[in-house]
């Protein structure tokens, strides 16, 4: 009879622990997602990094040297201490390029080069040396595509060009493209 007066009490309080431990469990998932979304930790890191990628041919076509690699699992991203980028083009001298810090993203599609940045190309038979001056460079390798919104100094022999903005293309036929505020110094032989 006890039993009869309070069933409805008892089954409020049942639905209630239910409601709370259904609460409770979602509430651990959410946190954990938050958790995890939230944790950016490096899962694999290197000393002297250095990375070699070939053409279809087998011949190196880039080179990536780092004093520092660390890869972070949460967005798959890979941050490079003084990173030296080579691109190789068949019988010509490399592009190299140096930085101060740099991030690989997207799988090694894109690399962002941060802080002060060098380009240079050494003289040969064909070609004249080239150096560039930027800061904060965005390569698309396999586009052989590199850009800026910075100021950049191209210097080739004796004639020099800046400007605001930048876009190059290094395979064959070079393509480099200041955008805004340019100002050069051509010297004539």
């Amino acid at each position: 009879m006890l039993l009869q007066q309070y069933k409805g009490a008892i089954f409020l309080f049942l639905i209630f622990l239910v409601s709370m431990w259904a609460a409770n469990r979602s509430g651990d998932n959410e946190t954990q997602k938050i958790l995890a979304k939230t944790v950016h930790g490096v899962d694999y890191f290197a000393l002297n990094y250095s990375k070699t990628q070939m053409s279809e041919l087998g011949v190196a076509k880039e080179k990536l040297d780092a004093d520092y690699a660390a890869h972070y699992s949460d967005n798959d991203e890979t941050a490079l201490t003084k990173p030296v980028m080579t691109l190789y083009q068949g019988l010509l001298p490399p592009w190299i390029i140096r930085a101060q810090t740099g991030v690989i993203v997207s799988g090694g599609e894109k690399i962002f080069l941060q802080g002060q940045v060098t380009i240079d190309r050494t003289a040969a038979e064909s070609v004249r040396e080239v150096s560039i001056k930027t800061t904060n460079l965005r390569i698309e390798p396999k586009r052989n595509y590199a850009e800026t919104d910075d100021w950049a100094e191209l210097v080739s022999e004796a004639n020099r060009m800046s400007g605001v903005g930048m876009r190059l293309i290094y395979q064959d036929p070079l393509s480099i493209e200041l955008l805004a505020s340019v100002k050069g110094k051509h010297v004539y032989e």
